[in-house]
């Protein structure tokens, strides 16, 4: 590989994320989901976090991230029909036949839609302040809760790039996607009814019940940052893999 190669893909993977995010900030579509984001996380935290019940201060923002962890899930599983390359289409058949490589065609695309989960993401920060006006909550909670939405996000992004490049249609592919999150989701319950060592295993594969739970109580657990990263890893690993294989088909 020569000296421009490493180059060549980092500016071809820019463009490819630059052009990705400016389609989400520039259609109805990027903003209506924007909005629903907003509305959902408000709602929450007014009906649920907040509620009815007097609560500590600490136990409000742990229960409107756990909200907003689930919310972020299903972000990601709706950008997961942005994330399908089809040939048939423009886009798809501009990036398929363009001089780029598997890796800076889903790198670029999982990057622009990260960046647009992470806009909208801050967006719902003055959320969080509300608690401040009502009680004592510090900033390092907000932040690790935050950084755990994030990572959250990703991983649902990658694993959307993954079933994407299985997928027929981009229906399919927000399905699959919500339905590989919810499986993992679902292995936190199963672990109540099942016998050690296993009990341990199917819990922490849950995203949220699982893995997001030392970022709502504003802790940063390194094994839970490296199971983030690691998935997220091996769900964009197989999206290039399966696009790849698409091409040379």
């Amino acid at each position: 590989m020569s000296a421009a190669a490493p180059i060549a893909l980092r500016g071809g993977l820019l463009r490819v994320a630059a052009r990705e995010l400016g389609g989400l900030l520039r259609t109805p579509t990027g903003w209506l989901l924007a909005a629903l984001v907003l509305a959902l996380d408000a709602l929450q935290l007014n009906g649920v976090a907040m509620g009815t019940e007097r609560r500590p201060s600490a136990e409000v923002l742990e229960l409107f991230l756990l909200n907003a962890a689930f919310v972020t899930e299903g972000l990601g599983a709706l950008l997961a029909m942005r994330l399908r390359v089809d040939e048939r289409e423009g886009d798809g058949a501009l990036l398929l036949s363009a001089p780029l490589n598997e890796r800076a065609v889903v790198l670029g695309r999982w990057l622009g839609a990260l960046g647009y989960l992470a806009l909208v993401t801050l967006l719902t920060l003055g959320l969080p302040a509300l608690i401040f006006v009502h009680g004592k909550v510090s900033l390092g909670h907000v932040a690790a809760g935050y950084l755990g939405l994030l990572l959250v996000g990703a991983l649902a992004l990658s694993i959307g790039a993954a079933v994407a490049s299985l997928a027929r249609s981009a229906l399919a592919a927000a399905l699959g996607t919500a339905g590989t999150l919810g499986l993992l989701e679902l292995g936190f319950y199963v672990a109540r009814v099942t016998e050690p060592p296993w009990r341990m295993r199917l819990r922490d594969l849950a995203p949220v019940w699982g893995r997001f739970t030392s970022f709502r109580q504003g802790l940063l657990e390194l094994s839970d940052v490296v199971f983030f990263v690691s998935l997220s890893y091996l769900g964009l690993l197989l999206a290039v893999r399966l696009l790849a294989r698409r091409r040379d088909g």
